[in-house]
């Protein structure tokens, strides 16, 4: 496993991809023994569950920088973040205006404890772990990351909001490998999808062909981006 580090950043506006699937589970700052703190939101339709980021230089500098954040779009310091696949950690306002600032980029993956732990090996949990997970596997671990999405001809896009609505965004080429593992997860038709900070692939799908409301749906691994078949990273 790689070293974890958080690089800070002052705040400024992001304009880059940036959508996340509201309602779900979160990357959020909360007071935590006194002191604002990262930590995953872990949410389904049996459970809401905290699940802190384990003491580690990075946690309190990614802590700092993310407050640092809120407050500069007029909040208290603490709420929601998201943590892309490139590892830059972007902070949205509290007040639902729509702006949105980097405070900065995390190295390596931050690891959280785990409040579903069933035995000693396994108290905590990082969220690029998908050892023995085949694509359309269950994926047990918390669904977050950044919003992509599979259109009905089966390219890969990202829908950017703008003044005028919005438009997709398509990466310079398709990566078919992905494509295909989606496609053997879900047959037809639009697919959300998520990437995590380790670029792993999430989407979900109906359980036993119930095609009823999304909410109900079981999220499962499909495998992990190749950037050079990605989207470019931005600034």
């Amino acid at each position: 496993m790689s070293e974890i580090s958080f690089r800070k950043c002052n705040p400024r506006p992001w304009n880059g991809r940036y959508t996340r699937v509201t309602g779900g589970s979160s990357w959020r700052l909360k007071t935590i023994s006194g002191r604002w703190w990262p930590i995953i939101d872990w949410r389904s339709d049996d459970y809401q569950l905290t699940c802190p980021s384990l003491e580690s230089p990075a946690s309190v500098a990614l802590a700092e920088a993310v407050s640092g954040g809120k407050k500069s779009l007029g909040g208290s310091g603490g709420g929601s973040f998201l943590i892309n696949e490139f590892g830059q950690v972007i902070v949205p306002s509290s007040s639902g205006d729509g702006k949105r600032v980097i405070v900065g980029e995390l190295t390596g993956e931050l690891i959280y404890e785990n409040p579903m732990a069933s035995g000693p090996h396994d108290q905590t949990f990082r969220l690029g772990d998908a050892s023995g997970l085949n694509p359309g596997d269950p994926w047990s671990l918390p669904y977050v990351g950044a919003q992509y999405n599979l259109n009905k001809w089966s390219k890969i896009y990202h829908y950017r909001l703008n003044a005028d609505g919005g438009k997709s965004e398509f990466p310079d080429e398709q990566d078919e490998d992905l494509v295909r593992m989606l496609r053997n997860i879900r047959r037809s038709g639009a697919v959300r999808i998520l990437v995590n900070p380790a670029g792993i692939v999430l989407t979900k799908r109906p359980p036993a062909g119930d095609w009823g409301a999304e909410e109900t749906w079981e999220a499962v691994y499909v495998g992990r981006i190749s950037h050079s078949k990605w989207f470019t990273k931005e600034d």
